[in-house]
């Protein structure tokens, strides 16, 4: 039988699954727990900001090339 799970424990989970990039003009936060690996974020970005990992997963790349679009995020 599967365990309730709280908002708080799904907060908590999430955030320790998020990845955070800071430069001085944005800040990019990817969550490998809701990343599906497939690639539409990377592919649409059009600084190539974005690339995958060996594990399938989203890394930011080059964070100051990026513009703050949100093409990424509208995906």
């Amino acid at each position: 039988m599967a365990t309730l799970r709280t908002r708080e424990d799904v907060l908590k989970a999430a955030r320790a699954a998020t990845k955070t990039y800071v430069s001085s003009a944005v800040t990019i936060e990817i969550n490998d727990a809701w990343c599906k690996g497939c690639r539409i974020c990377v592919e649409f970005c059009p600084k190539d900001v974005l690339r995958m990992t060996h594990m399938d997963k989203v890394e930011v790349a080059a964070i100051e090339a990026c513009t703050s679009c949100l093409r990424c995020e509208q995906l």
